[in-house]
């Protein structure tokens, strides 16, 4: 009986052991970090569906969103105050703003379809995002803006638009118009493969700058450089990015890099 209740104590602190183990490894191996976005002093990243920022400088990563449903496409307002970002609260995905620093969180969108968040305008004073909501076709989304503040979203001209990012003047978005993303294709090339198209909100002038058959998506814009951190062509997936990039002249004679991976 001695040595049963002997052995029972040693398999209850082993389990503990092994749990402090267990809960130690889960708070450093941080794996699948996902949305990443940077200001001029933080990052910001989504990690098992709620935000964390982290000092550029390195340091301990804290939380900014707990509540119950998911956070996704955080992106920080130009001068680094807010967070605007999707979120699936109360049965949908909408659009919401949040201090940087933490504090409350107000809402920006409250349509029944489904909202993405994808940039601030240059300014800070509106959001670009992507919706269903009238596009009248169920699986393509069109691009609008609105007010960080909230309020009634106005569409962009273009027909369609998936991701999209406004140039640093604000006169220019680089959008796509398809999406594959989390999809397992690997080296898709068929009808769905998105392109970047390049529009100007003044001229309403549209064309594609990276006419191939590869999947270009997720356009990004620094200074006066479109980047495309999804490009495939004929390397391997995990090539690192940037090597071997091709570019092409957009309408201001600056470059639109593609980086394979």
């Amino acid at each position: 009986m001695f040595y049963s209740k002997h052995c029972l104590g040693l398999f209850l602190q082993l389990g503990i052991l092994l749990s402090a183990i267990f809960t130690l490894r889960a708070g450093i191996d941080a794996r699948m970090l996902r949305y990443p976005d940077v200001s001029k002093d933080q990052i910001s990243f989504v990690y098992a569906g709620d935000i964390w920022v982290v000092s550029r400088a390195g340091g301990t990563a804290h939380r900014l969103s707990s509540p119950p449903g998911e956070e996704g496409f955080p992106r920080f307002s130009p001068d680094g105050s807010r967070l605007a970002f999707s979120a699936s609260y109360d049965g949908n995905t909408d659009v919401y703003v949040i201090p940087s620093a933490g504090g409350e969180v107000s809402r920006v969108t409250y349509h029944p379809g489904t909202d993405r968040l994808l940039d601030w305008t240059p300014d800070g004073a509106e959001l670009l995002f992507s919706s269903r909501r009238a596009s009248g076709v169920g699986v393509v989304r069109q691009l609008y803006r609105v007010s960080a503040r909230g309020g009634l979203p106005s569409r962009l001209p273009m027909a369609y638009g998936e991701f999209g990012a406004l140039s640093p003047d604000g006169r220019q978005i680089a959008y796509t118009t398809k999406w594959r993303a989390f999809r397992n294709w690997k080296r898709y090339r068929g009808g769905l493969a998105p392109e970047i198209w390049l529009f100007d909100l003044e001229s309403l002038d549209a064309r594609n700058i990276s006419n191939s058959a590869a999947n270009d998506a997720e356009p990004m814009w620094y200074r006066n450089t479109i980047y495309v951190p999804l490009g495939s062509r004929s390397q391997p997936a995990l090539q690192p990015l940037g090597l071997q990039p091709e570019r092409w002249p957009d309408p201001a004679g600056d470059a639109v890099q593609r980086c394979r991976c």
